[in-house]
C-alpha cells in the first residue's frame, strides 16, 4: 500500500499540556499518571519525591534546564520501553524555552564583543530564532516519536496573557503557554489549571479547564475539580496490547534538513561546476547536455553571456542532473 496503512486501533501516550500560575497545582496533576520519569528544570519536585501519595508513581528524576539533554533523556526512554516507563513529566517546559533563547543571545552578545560593538545592544537575530525554533520543532517531534510508543508526555507550562491593542490601550484577549509559539497545537490534551476559593469554608479548590481534549473524555470549556490522571485512565488503557505506531518525526525533520541543505549548496555552486559535476555523472549525461546546448546555441556553456543565457543553461543542468 506504499506509504499509507490501514487505519486500526493503536496504542497511544497521551500528549498532555498543562498551564497555569505558579501553585495551582500543575505539578501535582502531573505526577498522579503512571510511572512517571521526570526532568524538574525548577527542582519543585524535590518537595514530592519521598511523599507518600504524590511521590508514589516517581521512578526516576534528573534536575536539567540543558535542551540537549531533554534530547539525551527523551532517547534513553525510547531505549528502556513502556514496560518500564509508562509516563515522560517536563517541569516546566518554559524554563528549557528559557534557557535555549538565553543561549542564543549569549552567543549574540559573544559575536557583539567580537566585533567590538556594544553588547547592550545585542538581541537574538532572526537567524537565531530560527535556530532556536528548529532546535524547539525537533524537540516536539522527538517527544510525538515518544508518545507513539506509548509513553505519556505531560508537558507543564507557565501561563501568559494574549494582548490586543484597541485605542490607546493593550486588552486581555486570551492566554497562551510560555513556550514556543504554536506547541500547543501538538497536544491531544491541553489544561489551564486554577484555584478557587470556596466562599463558604474559606479554602482554595484546584480546578482544571478543558481548552482541547483529542479523547472526548471532556468537552472544551468543563471544569473539573482536583483533576488526575483517573480522569482519562479508561481511555488509555483502553489501547493496551494495541499496535504502536512507527514514528518517526525527529528523523523526518532530519532528512528534510539534508535535503534543504544539500539544495542550498547546489544553488551556491557557480554553474560551470554544476555543469561539470552533472556531465562527468556519466556518457549519457555528457551526450544530453552537449546536445542541449548545442540546440540552445550556447556558445560557451562555462561563460554565459546574459542572464538568459544563464537561465537556460541553469534548466539544463537541472535536466542532466535529474536523469
Amino acid at each position: 500500500m506504499g506509504i499509507f496503512r490501514k487505519p486500526s486501533t493503536k496504542k497511544l501516550g497521551l500528549k498532555v499540556l498543562l498551564m497555569g500560575e505558579k501553585g495551582v497545582g500543575k505539578s501535582v496533576v502531573a505526577l498522579s499518571f503512571p510511572r512517571i520519569y521526570a526532568l524538574d528544570a525548577e527542582t519543585g519536585m524535590a518537595f514530592y519525591e519521598n511523599h507518600p501519595i504524590y511521590g508514589k508513581n516517581l521512578l526516576g528524576i534528573a534536575n536539567t534546564q540543558d535542551f540537549n539533554e531533554l534530547e539525551e533523556a527523551i532517547d534513553e526512554l525510547m531505549d528502556m520501553g513502556t514496560n518500564e516507563v509508562g509516563t515522560l513529566v517536563i517541569d516546566s517546559e518554559t524554563k528549557f524555552y528559557q534557557n535555549l533563547t538565553d543561549a542564543s543571545l549569549q552567543v549574540e552578545e559573544a559575536k557583539a564583543r567580537k566585533a567590538g560593538r556594544d553588547v547592550m545592544d545585542s538581541a537574538v537575530s532572526m537567524r537565531g530564532w530560527g535556530r532556536i525554533k528548529a532546535v524547539a520543532q525537533r524537540l516536539q517531534n522527538l517527544k510525538i516519536d515518544l508518545s507513539a510508543k506509548g509513553v505519556n508526555i505531560i508537558s507543564i507550562s507557565q501561563i501568559d496573557d494574549v494582548k490586543q491593542k484597541v485605542g490607546d490601550n493593550f486588552v486581555k484577549i486570551g492566554e497562551k503557554p510560555v513556550m514556543q509559539k504554536g506547541s500547543e497545537y501538538d497536544y491531544d490534551l491541553v489544561l489551564k489549571l486554577y484555584t478557587e476559593k470556596n466562599p463558604k469554608s474559606g479554602d482554595y479548590v484546584y480546578k482544571s479547564e478543558t481548552l482541547k481534549d483529542r479523547t472526548g473524555v471532556t468537552q472544551i470549556g468543563q471544569v473539573i475539580e482536583n483533576p488526575t490522571y483517573e480522569v482519562w485512565k479508561e481511555f488509555v488503557g483502553g489501547r493496551e496490547g494495541a499496535e504502536i505506531i512507527e514514528s518517526s518525526l525527529s528523523k523526518d525533520h532530519d532528512k528534510a534538513k539534508k535535503s534543504l541543505e544539500k539544495e542550498d549548496a547546489k544553488a551556491e555552486k557557480p554553474i560551470a561546476d554544476r555543469l561539470k559535476d552533472a556531465m562527468s555523472l556519466g556518457d549519457e549525461q555528457k551526450e544530453k547536455a552537449t546536445e542541449m546546448i548545442k540546440k540552445a546555441k550556447i556558445k560557451n556553456p562555462l561563460k554565459p553571456k546574459d542572464a538568459s543565457e544563464f537561465e537556460t543553461l541553469s534548466k539544463i543542468v537541472e535536466t542532466i542532473e535529474n536523469m
